[in-house]
């Protein structure tokens, strides 16, 4: 017995049925040029998941749109936000702001630097000192060891040192002894010296010199001398 054939409203259900299902299907992937925009995603639709790598660059971010509330903070370091008007930086937070530090005064000075006196002049100890354009200012200090050995006669023995800039003035020490001769003591001591040192346009130099004297002159005795000079920067005018 053959089966009875549909209703019209049955045929016609179906194909509607048929259409509803299909036609979603169709319109996913079938869609218009520029038909989907703002109004029809919703917040939140487009997650990391469905972003191509590298696919969002510079120029697809608006500017100004992404700011500190945006960022991880413990990855990325946020503007500067204030700076050091005396010392130095320390440490950058987070947030930008910044911790300061005193600052150390540039320091400058030699190695101990021997040399041996036979009643002429002689540079001991030198060290260069750098200036800004407008000049800077040091105080330097030197210090020199004397040993003298006496010989086989009496004498006075008279050591002078000097610490200068180079085609200056400076400051003058001396270290007066006797020696007894024939077995007696040797003689040492120490002379300090300090100078205040201004410099302007280029690197200048500070030296030691030394001299002695001895009476009577002959036979010479055996004078060492060793000089160290220490200077410390106290000032600085630049105005490049």
């Amino acid at each position: 017995m053959r089966p009875p054939r549909p209703s019209a409203p049955l045929a016609v259900s179906f194909l509607a049925l048929f259409v509803a299902l299909g036609g979603a299907s169709w319109a996913a992937i079938h869609l218009p040029p520029n038909s989907v925009g703002t109004a029809q995603l919703q917040n939140f639709s487009v997650s990391n998941a469905k972003l191509k790598p590298f696919s969002v660059g510079s120029g697809k971010i608006v500017p100004g749109a992404v700011g500190a509330a945006q960022v991880n903070s413990s990855q990325i370091q946020l503007r500067v936000t204030n700076s050091c008007l005396i010392g130095a930086v320390q440490s950058f937070s987070v947030s930008g702001n910044v911790t300061c530090t005193p600052a150390l005064p540039d320091e400058y000075g030699t190695k101990p630097d021997s040399a041996s006196l036979a009643g002429d002049q002689k540079q001991v100890a030198v060290v260069s000192l750098p200036a800004a354009q407008s000049g800077s200012s040091y105080l330097a200090f030197g210090n020199v060891q004397v040993v003298e050995v006496e010989g086989t006669e009496p004498q006075s023995v008279d050591v002078s040192c000097s610490m200068s800039l180079a085609g200056s003035s400076g400051t003058q020490g001396d270290f007066d002894s006797n020696l007894g001769g024939g077995g007696a003591a040797d003689a040492s001591g120490t002379i300090p010296l300090v100078l205040p040192v201004s410099i302007a346009g280029s690197p200048q130099t500070v030296a030691i010199d030394c001299t002695d004297i001895s009476t009577p002159a002959t036979p010479a005795p055996s004078i060492t001398v060793t000089a160290t000079i220490h200077a410390i920067q106290t000032a600085v005018d630049d105005d490049k």
